[in-house]
């Protein structure tokens, strides 16, 4: 019997879309459900965390977005994104454009609350850390290899399209290389049919 994998997702999530981009990259079904993380209770006996994304595989859970997308390139018969040579690399790097997604995340979420209860010095940590990690990557990250795809690349192109949705994408005209690789990347399929859901 081949195993159900049910993807809960949300309709923005840029952890979500790294393992959406995965699943269509590496040619495995799923079923996606998008769900209000707020208001699933029901995920808590999966993943107390009650975090997106969160994948089910029968009867097993699989949560982090880098472990989905580990297990999932690990059950293809693609070319895996994550090649043994660079895994270390790949993996720094993932876990840096991680890092920004979240830094973009918690702003999100900071400057959604009343005005009266925001902290304008965390907001302003996240920007400065934003901006830092996109000046960091324009300057170090060189991995623009159009020929091989790998994990850091789609996680560098979700964190920066999630930058852009969310804070600013101004950075776009300070960092030419990065702005240039992105914008050819963002031509591909599988990250125009995993744009947003809003």
């Amino acid at each position: 019997m081949s195993n159900k994998l049910t993807l809960y997702n949300g309709p923005t999530s840029p952890f979500g879309r790294k393992v959406k981009i995965v699943s269509i990259v590496q040619k495995i079904d799923l079923e996606e459900k998008i769900i209000n993380v707020y208001e699933a209770d029901f995920l808590d006996k999966s993943n107390p965390l009650r975090k997106i994304p969160t994948l089910l595989i029968n009867n097993l859970s699989i949560i982090d977005s880098d472990n989905i997308c580990l297990y999932l390139d690990s059950i293809s018969s693609k070319k895996s994104l994550f090649p043994k040579d660079r895994y270390w690399q790949i993996m720094s790097m993932t876990s840096l454009a991680n890092g920004l997604m979240e830094a973009v995340l918690e702003r999100f979420m900071e400057i959604a609350r009343p005005d009266q209860e925001q902290s304008k010095k965390f907001i302003d940590k996240l920007e400065t850390r934003v901006l830092r990690t996109i000046k960091w990557l324009e300057n170090n990250w060189k991995n623009y290899n159009e020929e091989y795809l790998t994990m850091d690349q789609i996680a560098i192109a979700c964190a920066l399209d999630y930058t852009s949705f969310r804070f600013t994408n101004e950075w776009k005209n300070d960092y030419s290389n990065l702005n240039k690789w992105f914008n050819i990347f963002l031509k591909n399929d599988f990250m125009e049919s995993t744009l947003p859901k809003i």
